[in-house]
């Protein structure tokens, strides 16, 4: 049913049912209105057909459901019984020609099992299980249901051989980067960036432009903690001038949330694009900058969009420069956005000493707005300096 369910010929297939369900419906009322050939009026004979027929098919509908909720509990305590059994079998070192049997007779159940046995058992336990697994009949089924069209057996296949560390199980997972459907590549990629295979990893890097928002994320979020993986995308990505591979590498510097090696070049203060302007100024305190720090956040706090200035008031408290206290009480009594002139007087707050002399100023303005936004400010850098 399943290879019914996911063959390319499935739409044209559901066409047809719905066809001969509907002629099959209409046969049976023209039939029993037939049977119905003593009631005269025609109208009545054929609404009186279609009521019955109409209670035939949802008292079939009750049976058929009864009778699949019969069948699937019968299904699922079988298949507990045999995943039980097996992990008897292993668990209990029983002989291995007994367990290649039963992963014969069983090999859905074989696999649940083995998969979730490789997820908890290490050493000599766990080689003895891959070696059972990879000696199997199962095992070149499984190497080759990576491309399969059906999700669950795809999907079921790269998970498993992801938790093994031949090459041709690393094969396997690379092959479904390929697969038509997006779920399959997405589980090997995860798989991959889990795995031990750098070079694997190294490849997938190299293909972050092609992939949208939310999947980079993910990617970032699996990546393993060795930040050298990273370090050459990054370096050439903002060397590169493509503007999308810049933006790529600072979301992911931003995303990493980690201090990185990378060379940030001073041009991109000066980009023409205002999100690579804004990601500088975000992931500065992340990067080794390519000049003088304190001349790159004055380049900020210039800047023509509000947004790109109040990344540049932010970064100016994250690197307490004071020198520019002077232009961050500007912001506060002067701003296009609010935002802005709260990342200003936050910045403010975070220099200490002069800056929360200047920040009393504007507390003591005239403007309710500037005001309430120093106000603010002093309560959260003090509330987060009690925490």
């Amino acid at each position: 049913m399943t290879r019914l369910l996911y063959s390319r010929n499935w739409p044209r297939i559901i066409q047809a049912l719905v066809v001969l369900i509907l002629l099959g419906y209409a046969g049976s009322v023209m039939i029993t209105a037939q049977w119905l050939e003593e009631i005269a009026d025609p109208f009545l004979r054929y609404a009186a057909a279609f009521i019955l027929v109409q209670l035939g098919f949802l008292a079939l509908l009750l049976v058929l459901l009864l009778f699949g909720k019969y069948v699937r509990i019968k299904f699922e305590w079988r298949r507990a019984t045999r995943i039980h059994a097996l992990e008897e079998l292993l668990a209990g070192e029983g002989p291995e020609k007994e367990i290649v049997a039963a992963a014969r007779r069983w090999p859905d159940e074989f696999l649940a099992v083995v998969y979730a046995s490789l997820q908890i058992i290490r050493g000599s336990a766990r080689e003895r299980i891959v070696r059972l697994l990879e000696t199997s009949e199962l095992y070149p089924k499984v190497l080759a249901q990576t491309v399969s069209r059906n999700p669950h057996r795809a999907i079921r296949a790269v998970t498993l051989l992801g938790q093994l560390d031949s090459p041709e199980a690393r094969a396997a997972v690379y092959r479904a980067l390929d697969h038509r459907a997006e779920t399959i590549r997405q589980a090997a990629r995860k798989v991959i960036m889990q795995g031990t295979d750098v070079e694997a990893q190294r490849k997938l890097v190299t293909r972050l432009p092609q992939l949208p928002a939310w999947q980079r994320l993910v990617m970032f979020h699996f990546a393993p903690a060795d930040e050298s993986l990273f370090t050459d995308f990054v370096n050439d990505a903002l060397q590169s001038g493509n503007e999308t591979r810049m933006l790529i590498a600072l979301e992911l510097v931003l995303t990493r949330q980690r201090f990185q090696t990378c060379q940030l070049p001073m041009d991109l203060a000066r980009s023409r694009n205002p999100e690579i302007r804004i990601k500088f100024f975000r992931a500065l305190r992340f990067l080794r900058l390519e000049g003088d720090t304190v001349k790159a956040l004055q380049l900020g706090l210039g800047d023509p969009d509000w947004r790109v200035r109040a990344m540049a008031a932010q970064a100016c408290g994250q690197f307490r420069a004071a020198m520019l206290a002077g232009r961050l009480l500007e912001m506060c009594r002067t701003f296009t956005n609010p935002a802005e002139a709260a990342h200003a007087a936050r910045a403010l707050a975070a220099l200490g000493g002069e800056g929360w002399l200047r920040l009393r100023e504007v507390a003591n303005s005239k403007t309710d707005i500037a005001r309430q936004i120093a106000t603010e400010a002093v309560e959260r850098h003090m509330l987060g300096g009690a925490a």
